[in-house]
């Protein structure tokens, strides 16, 4: 535990357990209120895919909170979606954003609030 920068084991076992909590809830999708992020990496050179994503942003702007667009090499774009609402509202943007052609590496992080 010292090697992560916690003083005592009961701080590290705290903070596991809130991890796997946010992970269960978001996971099963529930009504919780949840904070996070949206990351992933895209390819920027398939068609209509930036469009689509500009779409779906609009469509989700009552949780999307901020986005970051970052150029990774001539062909890939990473995107970090700040979002705000209920797991279930998260997941569903997460999905929708996954499914689409080009879109790489697409990982959630949220905590309950």
């Amino acid at each position: 535990t010292s090697k992560m920068g916690y003083r005592n084991r009961s701080k590290a076992i705290l903070d596991a357990i809130k991890s796997f909590l946010a992970d269960i809830k978001w996971t099963a999708g529930g009504s919780e209120k949840v904070i996070g992020s949206i990351s992933f990496l895209y390819d920027h050179e398939v068609k209509g895919l930036e469009n689509y994503l500009t779409d779906v942003e609009h469509e989700f702007r009552s949780i999307i909170t901020a986005t970051l667009h970052i150029h990774v090499s001539e062909k890939l774009c990473h995107k970090i979606i700040a979002v705000k609402g209920t797991a279930e509202e998260i997941k569903r943007l997460a999905l929708k954003i996954m499914s689409k052609k080009g879109v790489e590496q697409l990982k959630v992080n949220v905590a309950t609030i």
